[in-house]
């Protein structure tokens, strides 16, 4: 295995960022993750990159399997402090693949979640059905959606062609809710993000005003952009879905 898209994140291992982040869509991922799972319980990280949230959803007492197509990137998990000060058993597992063929026993997890990771795969609806077929029947799928109606994708589109990436994919929501249905699964929760968001990729408006601080205020749960957001869901940047697996096959 080495792909593009691996090089690049091996490249970038070493400084990659390992806090979760405190703007609301930051939070929310972390408040999802701990709202649908329990101590004891069997989590797998789809993504999971050096363990930003595997390690401190191990720390808290999930059982945790970090999966990420990057062997530089899980190596630098291993080399957390935060990693290292947990007993050998309560660590996350590390394990190398794509997310279209877990390696991971159908009907194990009670939980698995992505994010940031699904709109760079043109078969991304393939990789949900890896998340949807790993998980037990009754468990929580928690991802993100890049939706189509929103201009930063024409910012991160052009600038993952350059990385010689095939470029974004965003899914409509008719798309989604059909997969979603054919899977087997019910939709809990969608919570839109990221519609004032987009007006941080215009011309001088990230470094020549105040926008980002005043619509991503922190400690606001939902923030500015948040609220905007879920009042014009169809332009958002993503949703965040919690979804939940059928208990008939």
């Amino acid at each position: 295995m080495n792909t593009t898209e691996q090089q690049h994140f091996n490249e970038r291992a070493a400084g990659y960022e390992t806090e979760i982040g405190t703007e609301y869509p930051q939070a929310l991922k972390w408040r999802l993750i701990e709202k649908y799972s329990g101590a004891g319980q069997t989590i797998v990280d789809i993504g999971g990159a050096n363990g930003r949230h595997a390690v401190d959803l191990a720390r808290h007492g999930r059982k945790v399997t970090c999966v990420d197509l990057s062997p530089g990137m899980l190596e630098q998990m291993r080399l957390r402090d935060e990693f290292l000060s947990l007993q050998e058993e309560q660590r996350p597992t590390p394990v190398v693949s794509k997310a279209q063929c877990l390696p991971i026993a159908s009907n194990s997890a009670d939980m698995a979640y992505c994010f940031a990771t699904l709109l760079l795969m043109p078969d991304q609806e393939e990789a949900i059905s890896e998340l949807v077929r790993i998980v037990k029947p009754g468990g929580f799928i928690i991802l993100d959606i890049a939706r189509p109606w929103n201009v930063s994708w024409f910012y991160w589109d052009r600038h993952y062609k350059k990385l010689g990436f095939p470029g974004i994919f965003p899914l409509s929501s008719a798309r989604t809710k059909k997969l979603f249905l054919n899977l087997n699964c019910s939709m809990l929760e969608k919570i839109a993000t990221g519609l004032l968001s987009q007006l941080l990729y215009l011309p001088f408006i990230e470094n020549g005003t105040n926008l980002r601080s005043w619509i991503h205020k922190k400690g606001q749960s939902p923030d500015i952009d948040g609220k905007m957001t879920a009042i014009l869901p169809g332009f958002a940047n993503r949703d965040y879905i919690v979804l939940q697996k059928g208990l008939l096959p």
